[in-house]
């Protein structure tokens, strides 16, 4: 799928493969009018136990405008999960830094993927009460799986929120499931969600929010 995040256009392919080691396939173009030089790029993995880049760093001395150039990477894969593309570089002289939105990367043999979590306000005061909501998708059937939800509190103390039994899916269903978060501490929450398929750790998602006292 193309993707675009100015002035860059960006592509991975494929974005379905089977466990184990595969290549890669980038695509970047410069849709600006400006040349990005010394471009130092790298390939990041939102969890490299899922998925490992063996050769994350590429180099293109010069991108022109409406040029687009190709250079493959190396995965070691594991488990579906979200990759991204950083560059710094320069452009028309000064800094340039430019990071990618993420990318799914499908690996197949898993029954679900977590397709998307959120916090649905990154922002709370002490008391107050916020909803966590992920979305679970269906890569295959399934007669239920296990959803956690878990907060990691600013002292780094950890915090059940919810255990959730999904309902039975099959390929391409979508189901959001939500939990409560009452902070009681100021400062800095990580929210997680792992799926399990039984006892195994499928997929694992996070998001942050800051509190503050009233």
């Amino acid at each position: 799928m193309i993707r675009f995040k100015r002035p860059i256009e960006y592509e991975l392919s494929p974005d379905t493969i089977e466990k184990g080691t595969h290549w890669l396939s980038v695509r970047l173009k410069n849709t600006g009018d400006d040349h990005l030089k010394n471009l130092n790029i790298k390939m990041h993995s939102l969890d490299s136990v899922h998925i490992s880049f063996r050769n994350p760093n590429h180099y293109i001395y010069d991108l022109e405008p409406n040029e687009e150039k190709y250079f493959e990477v190396e995965v070691e894969a594991n488990k579906t999960s979200h990759l991204y593309i950083s560059i710094r570089g320069r452009k028309n002289g000064d800094h340039f830094h430019w990071d990618s939105g993420l990318i799914p990367e499908q690996v197949l043999g898993d029954p679900a993927e977590i397709e998307r979590m959120f916090v649905l306000s990154p922002y709370s005061n002490i008391g107050g009460e916020l909803e966590v909501e992920a979305v679970v998708k269906g890569l295959g059937d399934s007669n239920g799986l296990g959803l956690a939800f878990w907060a990691e509190t600013p002292s780094g103390k950890f915090e059940e929120l919810a255990d959730i039994r999904t309902r039975k899916m099959s390929r391409g269903d979508e189901t959001a499931y939500k939990a409560k978060l009452k902070p009681k501490e100021d400062g800095y929450y990580t929210v997680y969600v792992n799926l399990y398929d039984d006892h195994r750790n499928i997929a694992r998602a996070y998001d942050t929010l800051y509190v503050v006292e009233r």
